[in-house]
C-alpha cells in the first residue's frame, strides 16, 4: 500500500490531524531556520525548568497520542528532516488548539569530545509527546539561558 493508500486508510479524525501536522510542523520547521529565536520564543510559551510529573486524564489520552501519531507521520513525509525542535513547537500548537497543557523541554548535553548537543521534547504530565530521550543526560535550560542543573 503507497503511501496515499495508507493515508486513506485513517479514520477522518486521524487523517485531519495528519494534514494538521504537516502544516503546523512545516511552519514551525520554517519559523526554526529563518526566523531569530528572540522574535518567536514567546508565541510558544515558556520552556519547563522542572520534570513533568503525573498521570494525565483519560480524556487527555487519546489527543495526545493522536497528536504524537500526527507529529511523527508528518516528520516521516515532508521533503525535509524536521529536528527535534520544530517536531515538539507543532506538537505543543496542536495540543494547544485542543485546549490541552503541555511541558515544552529543551536541554544540552556534552559528548566525549566536549561538543554540546541540544535536544527539545514535549510532555504532558508524564505522557511523551515529541522527542523520547533519557532525561537524565540533558542539564534543562530555562527560559532565560541560564542552566536548572
Amino acid at each position: 500500500m503507497g503511501k496515499l493508500g495508507t493515508l486513506l486508510a485513517l479514520d477522518r479524525r486521524d487523517r485531519v490531524a495528519s494534514f494538521e501536522a504537516l502544516s503546523a510542523l512545516a511552519a514551525a520547521q520554517a519559523l526554526v531556520r529563518i526566523v531569530p529565536p528572540r522574535k518567536w520564543r514567546n508565541r510558544f510559551g515558556p520552556s519547563s525548568s522542572l520534570s513533568a510529573s503525573g498521570a494525565i486524564g483519560k480524556d487527555q489520552l487519546e489527543p495526545v497520542r493522536r497528536v504524537r501519531f500526527a507529529i511523527a507521520r508528518a516528520a516521516r513525509n515532508l521533503p525535509t528532516d524536521p529536528n527535534c525542535l520544530p517536531q515538539a513547537l507543532a506538537a505543543r500548537r496542536m495540543l494547544d488548539r485542543r485546549g490541552i497543557e503541555s511541558s515544552l523541554f529543551i536541554g544540552a548535553e556534552r559528548d566525549a569530545e566536549g561538543k554540546t548537543h541540544f535536544h527539545a521534547w514535549l510532555k504532558v504530565g508524564s505522557e511523551w509527546v515529541t522527542g523520547l530521550c533519557d532525561e537524565e543526560r540533558y542539564a534543562l535550560l530555562l527560559p532565560d539561558g541560564s542552566n536548572a542543573a
